[in-house]
């Protein structure tokens, strides 16, 4: 079948939302009432990373003047597309300053896009743990959903090389990641400042691992964008980039 809202759902997918799913709506009667279906857009290897930084040639100031450049990226978009979103549906962004909270590891899990893993995060059979959730649809209109899926999840049957990768020790093989002991050792060391050494070392999806730029962008919010000011010759007053990144895109 044709994925739902095919119109808008096609100029997401330009950008680079190129991973689409549905989810049933039941449990998420307190986002649209009569919620039938979720849409669960996701973006997989680096397309919209390569879209967001066309944008930023074009317009410095997002990149200078936004918190949350590639959020606001999205937003700009998603405006541009379904700018009068009538009652029956609402858009909700995985987005640092998104006003409503839902868990996409749930919704991304629920439309297929996804198995659960040891890592915290969803893995994809194509591209493993180098995705992400970006937007979700709750509509009371019905789809049929897509997940979840069936099967096993790869780490079922992995040796799971995320677990001596991980410098904070916060992965077990049978309880999977310590949310709290990651996040306090990435509070406190430099080690994992610039990317995810367990998220690394998943052997699947190797092929779509994220840049080096895009890892630190997501890792550290403020030298992500230094660093992409210098690569784009965008400056940034009184700021500098404390190493050469002209390499790492």
């Amino acid at each position: 079948m044709n994925f739902p809202y095919d119109p808008f759902t096609k100029a997401l997918r330009q950008i680079g939302l190129n991973m689409t799913g549905v989810a049933s709506g039941k449990s998420w009667q307190k986002i649209v009432p009569h919620c039938q279906s979720v849409l669960v857009y996701g973006s997989g290897g680096s397309q919209l990373w390569e879209s967001f930084l066309e944008d930023l040639k074009q317009n410095s100031e997002h990149l200078t003047k936004e918190p949350h450049p590639l959020d606001a990226f999205i937003q700009r978009t998603l405006t541009g597309v379904d700018p009068d979103s009538p009652q029956s549906r609402r858009w909700v962004r995985c987005a640092a300053n998104e006003e409503t909270f839902a868990d996409f590891r749930i919704l991304g899990h629920q439309a297929g896009l996804g198995h659960p893993s040891k890592l915290g995060l969803l893995i994809n059979s194509e591209f493993g743990p180098w995705f992400g959730l970006r937007l979700a649809c709750f509509t009371s209109e019905y789809a049929e959903p897509t997940g979840p899926l069936s099967g096993a999840s790869p780490c079922e049957s992995c040796d799971a090389p995320c677990i001596s990768a991980c410098p904070a020790e916060a992965i077990s093989a049978t309880e999977g990641l310590d949310l709290k002991t990651c996040s306090m050792f990435h509070d406190l060391s430099e080690q994992c400042r610039q990317t995810c050494h367990a998220r690394e070392a998943c052997p699947e999806g190797k092929a779509h691992m994220y840049v080096k730029f895009q890892r630190q962008y997501h890792y550290d919010n403020k030298l992500g964008r230094m660093a992409l000011g210098q690569y784009l010759g965008i400056p940034f007053a009184g700021e500098e980039v404390r190493s050469n990144w002209s390499d790492q895109i």
